[in-house]
């Protein structure tokens, strides 16, 4: 087996037909700007949110991720921008992605409407010596690591008032395929490939106290089912957030956040597998920070969204 297709092999099990990793997330609400770059100044004052991921608890070197992101208002509320970092680790697999985000923002009826894109650049490494292979000799794992460096870009439109909110987006839609001629990835636009993201949600008021935020993603890629995610939390006093979730197939979700202040929101979620799969290990782990540097006025969105 040639090194080639063994870099098919891992890339396919770790990112799909297009090769590009899209990490689990319970919270694309609160960080949207990581599948949207449309997202970008939504908060309507510089904001910044740190989120980690360990996925699959009890599997020897599952999926970690990280993503750091900032993006603010500029130019009268006009356009937002802002910056992404993220890191994606799997076995021998690291990707790096960073990205600038660009948004035209427009006041549409009782909300605002935002076109954005994303460009940047994707780094990946294969730490091929880092693999324990059962012939010492063996010339294919003994080979030195393999990285690539390609660009990257990502288009979205959302849309958001005090009470709902609806996103579509295509992140990250070049496809990072293997060379036939070298063991590096190389860069295509191939329509085909694309995710899609379909976001929404909504803020619905049962007492003076207590708001339900039912929010749903669905994302499509003509290779793979429709991949589903459901969401409801319920909001106490505008401090305290808990609530459930289910991803298909079969993956079900805590959630809790904790709103410490104006600025300051930590969120914590834990998923448990109800599948075979969840026999052997211990589920997986994401917390969130977000912080709002400052309110010049009253945002738009005061909560998730």
């Amino acid at each position: 087996m040639s090194r080639l297709i063994l870099s098919i092999i891992t890339l396919l099990a770790c990112a799909g037909a297009s090769a590009q990793l899209f990490p689990l997330s319970d919270y694309y609400i609160y960080n949207g700007l990581a599948i949207n770059p449309a997202f970008a100044g939504s908060h309507d004052a510089l904001s910044a949110t740190v989120q980690y991921r360990d996925q699959w608890v009890g599997f020897h070197d599952a999926p970690k991720s990280a993503i750091l992101s900032l993006h603010a208002p500029v130019f009268n509320d006009r356009m937002g921008l802002g910056f992404m970092v993220s890191r994606n680790c799997f076995g021998i697999y690291r990707e790096t992605s960073i990205m600038g985000n660009y948004a035209y923002r427009h006041e549409l009826y009782n909300g605002k409407f935002s076109l954005g894109i994303a460009f940047g650049i994707t780094s990946y490494h294969i730490a091929w010596n880092d693999l324990q292979a059962n012939d010492p000799d063996d010339i294919i794992l003994n080979g030195n690591s393999t990285s690539s460096v390609l660009p990257d870009f990502s288009l979205g439109a959302y849309y958001y008032t005090e009470k709902y909110f609806a996103g579509i987006s295509v992140p990250f839609f070049l496809s990072h395929v293997p060379d036939a001629n070298s063991d590096k990835l190389v860069a295509r636009n191939r329509f085909s490939d694309y995710n899609y993201f379909v976001t929404a949600g909504y803020n619905l008021s049962l007492f003076k106290d207590i708001n339900l935020l039912p929010s749903i993603l669905l994302k499509y890629n003509r290779y793979a089912r429709i991949h589903v995610e459901y969401y409801l939390q319920a909001e106490f006093f505008e401090r305290i957030s808990a609530g459930l979730g289910y991803r298909n197939p079969g993956m079900l979700m805590g959630l809790i956040s904790c709103r410490v202040n104006k600025q300051l929101t930590v969120a914590y979620s834990y998923d448990s597998d109800s599948g075979k799969a969840g026999n052997y290990k211990n589920g997986s782990h994401e917390i969130v920070l977000g912080y709002i540097f400052r309110y010049s006025r009253e945002v738009m969105g005061p909560r998730e969204f």
